[in-house]
């Protein structure tokens, strides 16, 4: 299984709305997109003056099932409409979980 982690810092353009726009275009992408396994997401809760301001963590069960949702439509349409205008940096990875 691969996991995927992601970390997102906002620019300063950021509203709650658009965060909340983001939550929700995530939300529906399971839906959508039969390759996601797992998918978890939101914002930080400020525990931690380092950390960034939102996080998701999905699972796929190979690296095929990943690169089909990384290519997705519906995730390219979210990165690129929702996501990057409101975006300052983007950082991930991925990693096999032990089954």
């Amino acid at each position: 299984m691969i996991r995927h982690v992601v970390l997102l810092e906002w620019n300063e353009k950021v509203t709650d709305a658009a965060v909340q726009a983001v939550t929700d275009s995530l939300a529906s992408l399971p839906d959508q997109i039969a390759e996601i396994r797992s998918y978890q997401f939101g914002p930080d809760r400020g525990l931690n003056d380092r950390n960034a301001d939102y996080a998701l963590i999905a699972d796929f069960n190979s690296e095929a099932d990943f690169s089909t949702y990384v290519s997705h439509p519906a995730h390219v349409d979210l990165m690129k409409n929702l996501t990057g205008p409101i975006l300052a940096s983007f950082r991930s990875a991925q990693f096999v979980l032990p089954e």
